[in-house]
């Protein structure tokens, strides 16, 4: 599922003013990564969810993992029962900040996710996940740079700015838009849509009138204003996208509608994270079955050569009972010859001839082997 940076703005715009003024009491990692900050906000006890590329309040039960890296509890040693003082945007990026009064935690919501917390002068105390890019480090002790915007803010886009844009552009006006300006590419039909311009038209061909029809296109798209926001799941071009309100495009389908962002995430987060859960018990039966039937199997083996052992026993018992007037006379004739010191090679000579179903003896150990048949 794709969040358009314009959908994090108003989730921001729904979250703010529950998260600002609050305290965080505790922070916890889940099985599958995400973090989970438990807020005492003014309206109560509320679980903020970190995954990521979201972040949302959930009113859903999600327990913590048994065992961690470690990185929740670094984070709950700095900032436990500290006030959050803001909770913004960065720009338009994919980036969410939390201001407390030593530190600013940081969500970037974008990649495999990352949450890093850094001093006030911007030095990276520890990062939930280290990385590398090509001009910035997120480790502890590195200076945090937040990452290079993809192109113009849409909220500080004016005509110079994209008359500038379009007059290098070698491409159409939505390719132009998309690479150039920090805009969702659904949100750059939308906005040639709005202002009756082709999205494939030639960037440098665009009039003056055009494009100032076009800056106040993407300037409505990118006003957050939450009494217009009516969030919805829609599908384009086979992909999933969140939006806060619907796009009047060709080719998009709205597959449900929600009361709130933030609550859009929450179902749809929270189900995946039913989902693991399932699966993890799943996986975790599987195992306790599979650990079952291999005692079982070994139990049904063993019983198998206990029932071996016995009938093989029962029949040597019959055997010996059968025989045992001469067994009996040949244990007293061995016990003769050892007592009158013949060499043991003339005493299975003469006990051979006598009883031919011997098959070794052994005077020192006293021991008889024989060869019963039925």
């Amino acid at each position: 599922m794709h969040i358009p940076n314009i959908s994090l703005a108003y989730l921001i715009a729904e979250l703010s003013p529950v998260v600002e003024d609050s305290i965080l009491r505790k922070v916890q990692e889940l099985e599958n990564g995400w973090l989970k900050f438990r807020m005492q906000t003014r309206q109560g006890t509320k679980d903020l969810i970190a995954t990521p590329d979201a972040l949302f309040l959930t009113g859903y039960s999600m327990p913590a993992k048994q065992t961690t890296s470690g990185y929740g509890a670094f984070l709950r040693k700095h900032l436990a029962n500290k006030k959050v003082f803001s909770f913004k945007q960065h720009g338009l990026d994919r980036i969410a900040v939390m201001e407390f009064e030593e530190f600013f935690l940081i969500f970037e919501l974008f990649a495999k996710g990352n949450v890093i917390l850094a001093d006030k002068e911007m030095k990276i105390s520890s990062a939930f996940r280290k990385e590398h890019w090509k001009d910035r480090i997120l480790k502890k002790g590195e200076q945090y740079r937040f990452p290079s915007s993809k192109g113009i803010n849409p909220t500080k886009l004016n005509e110079a700015k994209l008359a500038g844009l379009f007059r290098e552009s070698e491409t159409d006006v939505v390719r132009t838009l998309i690479k150039g300006v920090n805009i969702a590419p659904s949100f750059a039909e939308a906005a040639c849509l709005a202002s009756r311009i082709e999205k494939g038209k030639k960037a440098k061909e665009l009039n003056a009138s055009q494009i100032r029809q076009l800056v106040t296109a993407i300037a409505q798209l990118y006003s957050v204003k939450l009494k217009k926001e009516r969030p919805l799941l829609a599908k384009k071009d086979g992909k999933e996208i969140l939006l806060p309100f619907p796009l009047p495009l060709p080719g998009i389908v709205e597959l449900r509608k929600f009361p709130s962002l933030n609550e859009a995430l929450d179902q749809i987060y929270s189900k995946q994270f039913s989902s693991l859960q399932t699966g993890q018990a799943k996986e975790a039966i599987g195992r306790k079955k599979a650990e079952l039937q291999k005692s079982m199997q070994q139990q049904r083996e063993a019983l198998q050569k206990l029932q071996q052992a016995l009938e093989s026993n029962r029949e040597k018992a019959e055997l010996i009972y059968a025989n045992y007037s001469q067994l009996l006379r040949l244990v007293e004739a061995a016990a003769s010859a050892k007592k009158e010191k013949l060499p043991e090679k003339e005493v299975m000579y003469k006990l051979k001839e006598k009883f031919p179903f011997l098959q070794t003896i052994d005077l020192k150990r006293g021991k008889l082997v024989v060869s019963l048949e039925k």
